[in-house]
């Protein structure tokens, strides 16, 4: 049986939600607040569609008294709307409790262009200050909507020609270079990489005189059955290097570094030699019939006509990789990305506020108290919100969320170490509680212990926020709430 309020409990309801006017104002607006327009009877009416597919449906189930309707979002928590809404995904944006969009709700700025991947798999370029929404990933059968591509660092490819390797910057050794195959953006430069027989190495590798390079990828793609794969990194004695199974997609042997294999739809994959003890000065990219576990370069012979397919080399000096930066007959440079989100479209309250974020990350040990720092709150010194994760000492992969005002000491709840590996694309899902009295928090649906020895919250009402201050990687969903969720609703909100 259906539960219908009476008038007075329908009219108290909306006005504790902040809602204003006549029951037909309130439900008008609150309609409106679903993404519903036209008049209250066209919002209505758009509504039970919506729910049920047809309005006779919606007849029937009323009839039959199994109909259960609400007016909270599919954004709510524990009965609590959020006054901030950034859906990267769902391409949908609401402040103070109302519509609205991306540009009216927060700033992006990046002063270069950058490259993402569209919904149709293809490595695009999007102008300077053009956010990066709608970034896709492939999970093996299909392109995956990530919600925004986001990198807080500015980074500079310096492998010259990074998608020709048949220009001369590249050398030879032991391989025939044909240019003419479809690359992961669309254009007909792939390399395809062929032996010739010879011996030593085969591949193509480039002298690097800045010596500046810490991470080295490149899109490899299967050629001849039973071929691998190689990245290394020449510094003599102990070279980084990874040997990748381009059939299965996996690492077979690395030294030295992080590596990584991703795919990337069409049969292609970004390999990964990152966070290299040392670093680089000779990039080489090539094939082998055997895994070499002994590193590749000098002894990696290939049989007389069998391939590989490459391109989209890039060798950067930061731990991580970063998004393809493409280059001619110079280095590039990405810029550094922010989003501002100006203090009037944050709900600020000095009583209670909840926090949620959920997205990818990507980072690595580089045994700093910071790796990442999924958004600052701050005011000064002495009165802020943040949220990190930090690898200092043994602390790998710890999650700490904070909060400090003038008047009192630094209020944190942390993690367990290990909570997020290094690595690349990590997901994650985090929910913070913080009131004048306490702070709380939630990763990935498992509650924290509460610290219960705040006595004020900072005063960050004309304050904005930084989101994504310190990060790379993909954010799919931020939203605020000038209410206290309680420790089920953080909990509710991180899975």
């Amino acid at each position: 049986m259906i539960f219908f309020p009476t008038a007075d409990e329908d009219f108290q309801y909306f006005r504790s939600q902040g809602y204003t006017g006549s029951l037909n104002d309130m439900h008008y607006k609150a309609m409106g607040d679903l993404g519903y327009t036209g008049s209250l009877n066209d919002r209505i009416h758009a509504y039970l569609i919506s729910e049920y597919g047809s309005f006779y449906e919606a007849m029937r189930d009323l009839r039959n008294g199994t109909s259960v309707f609400s007016l909270l979002s599919a954004y709510a928590v524990n009965g609590f709307d959020p006054a901030l809404v950034f859906d990267f995904v769902g391409n949908y944006f609401r402040k103070g409790s109302a519509d609205s969009t991306f540009a009216a709700s927060i700033t992006h700025a990046r002063a270069s262009s950058a490259t993402m991947v569209n919904s149709s798999g293809t490595l695009v370029t999007v102008g300077n200050n053009v956010p990066r929404t709608g970034h896709h990933t492939y999970n093996g059968s299909a392109w995956v909507n990530e919600g925004i591509l986001y990198e807080s660092e500015a980074r500079t490819n310096l492998q010259v020609q990074s998608g020709d390797f048949s220009n001369s910057a590249w050398s030879k050794s032991a391989v025939t270079v044909d240019t003419s195959y479809v690359a992961p953006d669309g254009t007909s430069t792939a390399s395809k990489l062929t032996s010739t027989g010879a011996a030593g190495a085969t591949g193509v590798y480039d002298v690097n005189s800045t010596g500046a390079g810490k991470s080295l990828t490149c899109f490899m793609k299967a050629g001849s059955s039973g071929v691998y794969g190689w990245i290394e990194g020449i510094v003599g004695g102990a070279s980084p290097y990874a040997v990748f199974d381009l059939e299965s997609g996996t690492v077979v042997h690395s030294r030295s570094c992080d590596a990584s294999i991703e795919p990337v739809g069409n049969g292609w994959f970004r390999c990964v030699v990152a966070n290299t003890t040392i670093s680089i000065g000779f990039f080489s990219i090539g094939g082998s019939d055997n895994t070499y576990a002994s590193g590749p370069w000098g002894s990696s012979d290939l049989t007389t006509g069998k391939f590989i397919y490459a391109w989209g080399a890039q060798l950067e000096a930061g731990a991580t990789q970063s998004s393809y930066i493409p280059t001619t007959s110079a280095s590039v440079t990405r810029a550094a990305e922010t989003l501002t989100v100006p203090a009037a479209s944050l709900p600020y309250d000095s009583t209670n506020m909840s926090i949620q974020m959920d997205g990818k990350m990507t980072y690595a040990d580089t045994g700093i108290s910071s790796e990442v720092e999924y958004y600052r709150w701050v005011l000064n010194g002495t009165n802020y919100i943040n949220s990190t994760v930090q690898a200092y000492s043994s602390k790998t992969g710890e999650p700490v969320f904070s909060q400090r005002e003038s008047a009192t000491a630094l209020d944190s709840v942390v993690g367990s170490g290990n909570t997020y590996a290094p690595g690349t694309n990590l997901p994650f899902n985090i929910a913070v509680r913080h009131g004048s009295t306490f702070i709380n928090a939630a990763n990935e649906g498992t509650l924290l212990t509460a610290n219960t020895t705040p006595t004020a919250l900072p005063n960050l009402s004309s304050t904005d926020l930084n989101l994504g201050f310190d990060f790379m990687g993909t954010i799919g969903q931020f939203r605020m709430w000038s209410d206290d969720l309680g420790d089920v609703g953080i909990a509710e909100a991180s899975t």
